[in-house]
């Protein structure tokens, strides 16, 4: 018996009587199916569930990566062009080891008529969303690069579109396309996945994007792109207008209101000198490099990939011997949500049997496996 969504449904209706549509939908169903094998049995089957590295670029000036949500990790190894680092999840021993201390610079006296300054800070380069002008009273802040916000499509009943974003280059893995319905996420390296299981890819430096949806796109329904612009020049907002260049630290500021006389008006900072990043921060779903990337560097670290929604009725798991294991973990979720502890406590022993099957290939290979040293 080949195990696919079809399958798999049958199994789950069957093992929970509910052979008809009214007692369970295939919508539901097929819910169900999915929660379990996409979000349930990844955490607790880590070690079946597509061991990969995950490589991905950082750029100059730039230490700051967003994190995939489909990849998992707990064996934090991570290295840049080949170079190990050490990984850090806890901010307080990471900012100890790397300490991002503020610099000030006193750029001006007020007064009582100026509102607009310019000029360049002392310790460029600068880490984007680290700076802030006052006179002590009133306070722009650095907003980072330009966030852009775009229609680039609007639906006309079939699945594929293509076009040129307006703002060049993008930032690696900022970019977000939806129709309302399906959420295309930029992975970093040019490829785009849809929540519902779509493809696309952007090229960063041209903009030039396509993608193909997993359901046609109504006609007139806007297809809508959000992204970070990757530019060396960040916005100032707040209590008036400006502009900063990172990498050189020119700055033109305009304040609501003139500075009183007297009134020093000052700067502060996170300068950086660029180097081979050495640490890595894994916190609040992004990576933080430091030191801050002089160049282009290849980041690797291993994990597994979290498996995609099953869409198609003829569409399989990853591995076939994971099929029962789905079904009796669906159906265990709805023996939970029927509140029928009697059936969900007399399966839950054939679910951990299944999960032994799903575990074999693993463990067969892990004591054919020698361990390695590490010193």
């Amino acid at each position: 018996m080949a195990w696919d969504l079809e399958s798999i449904g049958i199994k789950v209706r069957n093992v929970t009587g509910s052979p008809s549509d009214d007692q369970l939908s295939d919508s539901d169903l097929f819910n169900y199916i999915n929660n379990y094998y996409v979000f349930t049995m990844p955490f607790e089957l880590k070690e079946q569930i597509q061991l990969t590295f995950y490589d991905f670029k950082v750029f100059p000036g730039v230490n700051v990566y967003p994190f995939s949500g489909s990849f998992l990790t707990d064996q934090p190894g991570a290295y840049a062009d080949g170079f190990p680092l050490i990984f850090y999840q806890d901010p307080d021993i990471f900012y100890q080891d790397f300490p991002q201390q503020y610099a000030v610079d006193q750029l001006a006296t007020g007064n009582g008529s100026i509102a607009s300054f310019t000029g360049g800070l002392q310790n460029p380069p600068i880490i984007i969303g680290t700076t802030f002008f006052t006179d002590g009273n009133q306070v722009l802040s650095d907003a980072g690069e330009p966030q852009a916000t775009q229609t680039i499509a609007i639906g006309n009943g079939g699945t594929t579109y293509s076009g040129t974003l307006f703002n060049t280059p993008v930032k690696s893995g900022t970019l977000s396309i939806t129709d309302g319905t399906e959420t295309f996420s930029d992975n970093g390296a040019g490829l785009l996945t849809g929540s519902a299981g779509g493809t696309g890819t952007i090229v960063y430096s041209t903009g030039v994007w396509n993608i193909t949806f997993a359901a046609a796109v109504a006609v007139g329904i806007a297809i809508v792109a959000t992204y970070t612009v990757d530019s060396q020049v960040g916005v100032l907002s707040g209590d008036g207008t400006g502009t900063l260049n990172y990498i050189t630290g020119a700055f033109s500021i305009q304040f609501n209101a003139a500075p009183p006389s007297s009134a020093v008006i000052y700067a502060k900072y996170q300068g950086y000198q660029p180097n081979r990043p050495q640490g890595v921060m894994f916190f609040e779903n992004q990576f933080t490099f430091m030191p801050v990337p002089d160049q282009v560097y290849q980041i690797r670290m291993q994990g597994y990939i979290q498996p995609d929604l099953l869409t198609a009725l003829a569409q399989s798991p990853t591995l076939q011997e994971w099929g029962p294991l789905i079904a009796y973990g669906a159906a265990l979720e709805i023996f939970s949500d029927r509140g029928d502890l009697e059936n969900y406590n007399r399966y839950y022993p054939v679910l951990k049997r299944y999960e032994n099957v799903a575990l074999a290939r693993t463990i067969q290979q892990y004591q054919a496996e020698q361990s390695v040293e590490r010193f």
